[in-house]
Formats: C-alpha cells, structure tokens, sequence
C-alpha cells in the first residue's frame, strides 16, 4: 500500500492529479489510475456530484491505490465528516478569505484535541476492518488528512498570510480562475497579476513548509510550477483532459481534410 498522499507530497516526491468535475465512478477511477494519477480532486462545489456517488468513487478510488480528496462548497460539517469517514484523504475548502473559515475547516476535519469530528471505526476510512488501537488510528487519522485552502480573490490574497498561519492547514490551492476574475482580468489565468498573486501565496507557504498547487490549463505550464518547487501538480479539471484530447484529434483530422469540390473549383 502506498503512503498517504500528504506523506508523499511533503517528502518532496511529485504526484499528479485532476478535478473531477464530470467524471464518477468506479470504471472512471480505475481509467485514471492506469494512466498513473496519483490523486483525484471530486468537485462538490462546481460538479453535481451527490454524496452517494462521491462514496462510490472515494471507495474505488481506494482499492485502486489513488487518494481521492473532495473539494466541498463550504465548511459543513455533515458534509465533510461523512467524505472523511467514506475514505477521502482530504478536504478542499474554495473561496477563504478569513482565518475563522481555516478555524471552522479543521474543526470539522479533525479528531480531538486538534478539532471536534466524531468518531466512526466502521466505515471507508478503515476499510470496514476491526481498529484494535483506537487511540493510535485516531491520531495516525489527524496526521496524514490533507487540509487544502483555497486563495481565489483579492480579498483572500491580501490576507493570506493570516489564513496560512492558521494551525492544521497543510496548503493551499491557488484558484486562478477565480482570483483572474477578483484582479479584473477575467478569463486570464495567465496575466501577470495573477501569477503574481499564485507566487505570492507560494511563497508564504513555503515560510510555513506548507504544500502549494494551482490548476494547470496547458501542458506548458508545468514546468514554470515544478521549477517553483511544486510537488501537487493538478491538472484543471477531467474536462480540460477530454478537451485536449478531442482538439489534438480534430486537429490531426483537419490537417488532413481533403479540399472539399467547390475549393477545388474555385482554385
């Protein structure tokens, strides 16, 4: 079995992964991890996503040996125990801006003393086996549970540094689609002010020894990111994979499209 995936990322070792935005299910996962992701990202904020069908896939997810994480829409407690106790190694918390929305994420996701989850030993998260050592699973639990902050607007970029300061944040998520819109450039994730605004909030977690990814949109953006020390590279969404993949062969098709009659004609 593989270490965790926090373990892995903090270690320095570079693992790749997607959103789910579209995507479910068992088949979906066991795609995925032929192709050799390490992680994938279920989308329960922008995707339609029900918990029934997040369980299923967190569940395939975890026999497949891909740690799946789930980006909720806001800190709910009944929401992120149940991704937890369903086997997530994760939470993604979008659109934070202030400290207390750290406070209320770990108060939701760990086990005391460090927050105020309830504790289940029968579910995903221990793969339905006995737990001889409570004590011991509980915290092994809040130790590796990856705890990722989203920073997407000028509001939560100019305090960012109170938001990463907070205790049991693990890292941060540069939405650069949103905080593009927040800095006036919608649409441009590549503009200089909001790359600016990613290696800013890269750089306090550096400070703080913290993980750091960003959705990558084009293949060459990954080396400017893996030269910025990232370890968590994060592809957009499982929709950008398609995309990608039906341009490259439409593309391939066009080039060699005969010219159709009238082009010929007209020639």
């Amino acid at each position: 079995m593989k270490p965790p995936l926090k373990q892995r990322l903090l270690s320095g070792e570079i693992c790749t992964g997607t959103f789910l935005l579209f995507l479910s299910g068992g088949d979906v996962v066991q795609f995925l991890a032929g192709l050799g992701l390490d992680y994938l990202i279920l989308d329960m904020e922008h995707g339609s996503l029900d918990l029934g069908r997040a369980r299923e896939t967190i569940l395939a997810a975890r026999a497949c040996g891909v740690a799946p994480l789930v980006r909720v829409a806001e800190a709910q407690y009944g929401l992120i125990t149940r991704a937890l106790d369903a086997g997530a190694e994760g939470i993604v918390l979008p659109r934070v801006e202030t400290p207390q929305q750290c406070r209320d994420l770990v108060r939701c996701a760990r086990y005391a003393p460090d927050g105020e989850r309830g504790v289940t030993t029968f579910a995903g998260h221990n793969d339905f086996a006995p737990v001889a050592d409570v004590p011991g699973f509980l915290a092994e639990r809040n130790r590796n549970i990856l705890l990722m902050v989203q920073i997407e607007t000028r509001t939560g970029l100019n305090h960012r540094s109170e938001i990463l300061s907070e205790a049991g944040i693990d890292g941060c998520l540069v939405g650069t689609g949103d905080l593009a819109f927040s800095l006036g450039c919608p649409g441009q994730t590549n503009h200089p002010d909001v790359i600016a605004g990613a290696e800013s909030v890269f750089a306090t977690c550096r400070d703080n020894g913290q993980l750091y990814t960003l959705p990558i949109r084009t293949p060459d953006d990954t080396a400017r990111w893996q030269a910025a020390g990232m370890t968590m590279m994060t592809l957009s969404t499982d929709g950008g994979l398609l995309a990608a993949g039906a341009r490259q062969f439409l593309s391939s098709v066009n080039r060699h499209r005969a010219p159709s009659a009238e082009t010929v004609k007209g020639s």
